[in-house]
């Protein structure tokens, strides 16, 4: 796992970001932008998966922590215990690969086997967003395969989870099996599986 600080201002207020796999921080420039210009947050961001090593950081100086993660981010957020002040969750699970719960594991297996350069525009088309090609195809298949063997800590109680209605990705009746049991309060979101481009700041999605 790999980490880097979009924003360190020491403002007292923290967001820890854990991305999809394969993704980059340009999934989340334009509130990394709005956060740049009004200094609310400092936010570190978490991304590719292809160790579960989690990177040391310090955040012993910060009054509020909060946890947002987005696919197979919520998954491997579990690996971060924290006091947060708030968690919350979009189109992923804690169980990401159940036929119950999240991908059919078949579905999964699949994905890899037939992954590829060529195979790319098709993901980018079933999320909703385009996926940063400067990561090599090989290194974003090792990624998922990572994921597939990991043996995770359970996650613990959300407070929110948002549901994209047309996620082709994780099954919104999957998801909404799984959060019906782990978070406080469950939203449906009208979009894929890329849902960022409905907010406009990191506070919008606090606020949920």
């Amino acid at each position: 796992m790999r980490c880097e600080w979009l924003t360190q201002n020491k403002s007292g207020s923290l967001i820890l970001f854990f991305n999809g796999w394969g993704m980059t921080s340009k999934s989340i420039e334009h509130l990394t932008a709005e956060n740049v210009r009004t200094h609310a947050f400092d936010c570190l961001h978490f991304f590719d998966y292809q160790s579960r090593e989690v990177p040391q950081s310090d955040f012993s100086g910060y009054a509020k922590i909060y946890l947002i993660a987005w696919s197979m981010g919520v998954y491997m957020s579990s690996l971060l215990q924290l006091p947060f002040t708030k968690k919350i969750a979009f189109c992923g699970t804690g169980n990401p690969i159940d036929a119950g719960e999240g991908i059919a594991p078949k579905i999964y297996t699949l994905t890899i086997d037939s992954f590829s350069e060529k195979t790319l525009p098709l993901f980018s088309k079933k999320i909703g967003f385009a996926m940063d090609t400067n990561r090599p195809a090989a290194e974003l298949r090792q990624e998922l395969i990572a994921i597939q063997g990991y043996e995770l800590p359970k996650a613990s109680f959300f407070d929110c989870a948002f549901i994209a209605s047309q996620d082709s990705i994780f099954p919104p009746k999957a998801q909404e099996k799984h959060w019906s049991k782990n978070a406080k309060k469950i939203i449906s979101l009208n979009c894929k599986h890329y849902p960022f481009h409905l907010f406009s700041c990191w506070q919008e999605i606090l606020d949920a």
